[in-house]
């Protein structure tokens, strides 16, 4: 079984470095080392680097989007989806969770009740999410650095969020935002974490492996995809 973790928070090359061992050590076959879009771009000689030290780990470029409107994302979405390997939203602001997910483009919304006082996610965005195959992220890192009343309502959004994917079926993952070596744990940790919320053991495994799997292996063959499910073959 090959675990991912498609939301590390990069910062420099020796803190990636150590982010990258440690989740290596806990069991993970690869991470997607993620930095904010107005950052990505300096940050690519990093990632060559962290690539040539890491040999038979995987290693994903990821870029964090934050946009003010939807016509703000659509137009960064667009400048890095050839740049990175997994392009990540910073949810939360009703109009961009929307705008995420009706944007084939984009792999995973993160966060989408941040500063909210609901799940973000509603019955259309679950459709919508599911039909352009834009995976909704639940972070372990507001679980594990939260108390009380705000950790209560953290876990009352992810079990409406789990409500909406059993119905809609839209892909979930499981990431864990990590700043600090301290913030990882284990696949099996996040097994146990996350049955405390309903969710079966099969679908946790699928979030953590199969479904982040994917979404890296797609997107090396995007260019040759004409649709979802339809590739274009060389003679």
């Amino acid at each position: 079984m090959r675990f991912y973790d498609l939301h590390l928070k990069g910062r420099n090359f020796q803190e990636d470095h150590q982010l990258l061992k440690e989740a290596q050590r806990l069991g993970y076959s690869g991470a997607s080392i993620t930095y904010p879009d107005k950052s990505y771009e300096n940050a690519l000689e990093t990632f060559k680097r962290l690539r040539r030290e890491f040999r038979g780990f995987e290693v994903a470029r990821g870029v964090s989007i934050s946009a003010e409107t939807p016509r703000q994302l659509k137009r960064k979405v667009q400048r890095f989806r050839e740049k990175a390997d997994v392009i990540l939203v910073e949810g939360g602001d009703a109009k961009i969770n929307r705008a995420a997910c009706e944007d084939i483009k984009v792999d995973i919304l993160s966060k989408p009740y941040k500063g909210r006082r609901d799940p973000g996610i509603n019955h259309i965005l679950a459709r919508t999410a599911a039909e352009n195959n834009v995976a909704i992220e639940l972070n372990t890192g507001d679980i594990i650095n939260s108390y009380l009343k705000v950790r209560v309502k953290i876990f009352e959004y992810l079990r409406e969020i789990i409500k909406l994917q059993r119905k809609f079926k839209f892909p979930i993952i499981i990431a864990s935002g990590a700043t600090t070596t301290y913030d990882l744990r284990t696949p099996r940790d996040l097994i146990a974490l996350f049955k405390c919320i309903n969710i079966k053991e099969e679908k946790i495994i699928e979030a953590l492996s199969t479904i982040p799997e994917s979404i890296l292996k797609f997107n090396k063959e995007r260019d040759s995809m004409i649709i979802i499910g339809v590739k274009k073959l060389e003679k």
